[in-house]
């Protein structure tokens, strides 16, 4: 691509990822490159995220007493602490429990 092209969007994006693109396309280059660091940041965060809530619903070893295997794990981050978030199905009743990670 020469200097003087624009670059093209990713095609992958969902119709709010393009809108998203567009406005950002209006802005200055200090705000772009400001945005590109923060998505940078965000990305890699969210990367951590998935592969710890992969890694606990993975591992049995992590369940508490009285949390069956079968339930759902998230990872919530409350005040800079992160959780294990538990839940599942008894019967007709929804239980959970939250654990410090």
């Amino acid at each position: 691509m020469s200097g003087d092209e624009r670059p093209s969007a990713p095609t992958e994006l969902d119709r709010t990822g393009r809108e998203a693109l567009r406005e950002l396309a209006t802005r200055e280059p200090a705000t772009l490159r400001a945005a590109s660091s923060y998505l940078e940041e965000l990305a890699s965060w969210k990367s951590r995220r998935e592969e710890g809530e992969a890694t606990a619903a993975a591992d049995p070893e992590t369940y508490p007493d009285g949390v069956p295997e079968r339930a759902t794990v998230s990872v919530t981050e409350i005040g800079g602490t992160e959780y294990y978030y538990y839940q599942w199905r008894e019967g007709d009743e929804i239980r959970s429990t939250t654990e410090r990670r």
